[in-house]
């Protein structure tokens, strides 16, 4: 199921239930029938709870249409007087009890909310950060997660003694039922309120935003950066970040990252190259990166102006992948000093693009994470096929993915054909969310596997080993929702190689267990972080896609892929339009041409393309060591920086430059 359709049916039941138990206090009230609002009212609490740690997407979308925590408890306490008023038993002076305690107790939680906002402002740093030491800055623990984590959501709740003690009330007629739930909420809210003081009395300790910014320019100046790694995009884009750091960790230059959305900085994989997240534009033009010369950008954002503004840098587009599409030659590109392509067809690209991007701007660097990619395949009973489609794209343009007009024909070819292949199914992340035609395209190709899945055997011996790994990667995946950020950026004061290496081998575990515990002929649907795309390229004996960097990266591995042509030109032409088609089986919406891919599969005489893809893999990806080469461009780079913008006469050292920051 897509997740346009999961949250669609998550927002369904979550108002079904919700508007149930609002009902059933109403119904309780109207009829004077205490159980009935006793049902409504452990309804309510239990959706509150749900709303919290369940279904936030929804409680998300009470919160646009003024349904959040506030209004919610508040018609829940005035139901609870309306019991009170209808119910004959019920004297004025409980009634004076109960109604006096919701007002103090609204007067309580309001300076638990204004206190909370504060201690919440003063414990937001004006950066983010990770492998940069933080001590000098004195910043205290965090509060509990309570305290942190949408405080309100927790502390409305705490009427229920009250709510409770009225219902007690009304049922046993005896007052004391009143005063004690009156007493405890009015007790654990105060408890509340003064943990919210001290914890804002100790968030006093931490320098306001001209000291941490003072504090980030002195260790800048002791850093000496000499290379930027520069992101900004939304919050599902990371990603186009995580791609580079390996290849930036390999570097022998001294670098950093710097990013500017904090949401980016907490999904960030792990790494040991220092972390800068300034979101402020303000704070990030006052900053000085000298020696810093070379500025590497993996996407062309608004925010890239920011750091484009400093003439001391060479600024260097390296992208997030290399195709044929049109974002690949955006003519955004002409901003920077350089365009990094992998190999000579990016070069050929802007030529046939013409977006203003000169000849002698653009340098080759080959695809530094491929270097270690693997040629050979999984050793499986049957071959496998990955269909991994590229999403819709935000405009109507025809070919931007096969998904909709050819997707399900495809699987069900593959399904049904007389050769028996395993199908491999990763739909891009961001399928579906522009296009129902792709959600329901996406849809039956998973009713479709699911189905030709049943009577498959799982190997369900290996389901505890993979539930114990992923328990262990879940602390790598930098959900700091349970911590604030202060406290986490203090805590990754200093990156640790062995954490990394914890986490990599945990991660070549996961994926052993992963593929081992599938039977050889059960097809998958492969969505999220894990696995990763190479991993299903390791596994797959023929790939198709569309034109996107996917093909390209493929390519790499020199194993047959095919593509299909929705674009209604011929193939001739498809091909010359998209070069990286140039050695793929093509493929037209129905199907045709899927026999001939599959035969080059299964005999290998049969490939007549193997010759075209070897060759396209050095015209597409450049000669082999592209980390040596991308290290090679960025020297070359610095230096000439360097000539134009001398360096202190003081110099920089020899050493590893992580070394003095990872003791």
């Amino acid at each position: 199921m897509s997740l346009p359709d999961t949250r669609k049916r998550a927002t369904l039941i979550g108002t079904a239930l919700l508007g149930t138990t609002y009902l059933l206090m109403l119904v309780g009230v109207a009829t004077g029938q205490w159980w009935i609002f006793l049902v409504g009212i452990v309804g309510g609490y239990a959706m509150d709870a749900l709303l919290l740690h369940r279904m936030t997407a929804f409680a998300k979308s009470l919160q646009q249409v003024r349904l959040g925590i506030t209004p919610r408890t508040l018609l829940r306490q005035l139901l609870a007087l309306g019991l009170l008023i209808t119910t004959a038993e019920a004297t004025s002076t409980g009634i004076g009890l109960i109604l006096l305690t919701f007002l103090v107790l609204f007067g309580l939680q309001l300076l638990c909310g204004v206190v909370g906002r504060r201690l919440r402002t003063r414990r937001r740093l004006p950066i983010a950060t990770r492998n940069i030491p933080l001590e000098s800055l004195h910043i205290p623990d965090s509060p509990p997660m309570p305290f942190v984590r949408e405080p309100m959501s927790r502390l409305l709740p705490l009427d229920i003694f009250l709510v409770l003690g009225a219902i007690g009330y009304v049922v046993f007629g005896a007052l004391w039922a009143a005063v004690a739930g009156a007493v405890i909420t009015t007790l654990v809210t105060v408890v509340a309120l003064v943990v919210f003081l001290w914890h804002l009395r100790r968030a006093r300790a931490i320098p306001h935003e001209q000291e941490v910014m003072d504090f980030t320019q002195e260790w800048l100046t002791s850093y000496r950066p000499e290379v930027v790694l520069y992101f900004s995009g939304s919050s599902d884009s990371a990603y186009q970040v995580d791609m580079w750091l390996e290849t930036l960790d390999r570097m022998p230059r001294r670098s950093i990252i710097v990013l500017r959305e904090r949401t980016i900085a907490a999904q960030l994989a792990p790494t040991r190259v220092p972390v800068l997240c300034v979101p402020s534009a303000t704070n990030l033009m006052a900053l000085d990166f000298d020696p810093a010369r070379v500025a590497l950008y993996p996407a062309n954002t608004g925010k890239n102006i920011h750091m484009l503004r400093n003439p001391r840098l060479k600024h260097v587009f390296i992208g997030h992948g290399d195709s044929d599409k049109i974002a690949s030659v955006n003519p955004f590109s002409k901003v920077y000093d350089e365009v990094w392509t992998a190999g000579r067809a990016g070069r050929d690209r802007y030529a046939r693009a013409r977006v203003g991007v000169r000849e002698d701007e653009i340098v080759e660097v080959g695809r530094p994470q491929l270097d270690e990619i693997r040629t050979d395949t999984a050793p499986n009973s049957v071959r496998t096929v990955l269909y991994a489609p590229t999403w819709e794209g935000w405009t109507d343009d025809p070919g931007n993915t096969s998904l909709i007009e050819a997707g399900p024909t495809l699987i069900a070819k593959l399904l049904d054909g007389d050769l028996k292949v395993r199908v491999l199914y990763k739909p891009h992340p961001f399928t579906g969310i522009r296009s129902a035609a792709a959600r329901a395209a996406h849809k039956r190709i998973v009713a479709l596997l699911g189905g030709a899945n049943q009577g498959t055997k799982r190997r369900e011996d290996r389901e505890r080993r993979l539930a114990e790994l992923e328990k262990r990667l879940a602390a790598f995946d930098n959900d700091t929702g349970a911590r604030d950020e202060a406290h986490y950026s203090r805590e990754e004061g200093r990156a640790l190689p062995e954490t990394i290496a914890e986490m990599k081998a945990l991660s070549t575990e996961w994926h052993r267990v992963y593929w081992d515990g599938h039977a050889d002929d059960e097809h998958l649907v492969v969505q999220g972080p894990r696995p990763t795309l190479y991993s299903c390229f390791n596994q797959a004996d023929l790939l198709i896609s569309d034109i996107s960097s996917v093909v390209a990266d493929f390519v790499a591995t020199e194993k047959p892929y095919a593509i299909t042509n929705c674009e209604g030109i011929t193939h001739a032409e498809f091909q010359d339009r998209h070069p990286t088609s140039s050695a793929a089986y093509m493929l037209s919406p129905d199907g045709e041409g899927l026999d001939a891919a599959l035969d080059a599969v299964h005999l290998a005489e049969a490939d007549r393309l193997a010759s075209e893809r070897t060759e396209l893999r050095s015209y597409l990806l450049g000669g082999p060591e592209s980390q040596s080469r991308f290290n090679a461009a960025v020297d070359d780079l610095y230096e000439r920086g360097s000539l134009l913008h001398p360096l202190s006469p003081w110099g920089l050292p020899d050493t590893d430059p992580l070394a003095p920051h990872l003791s």
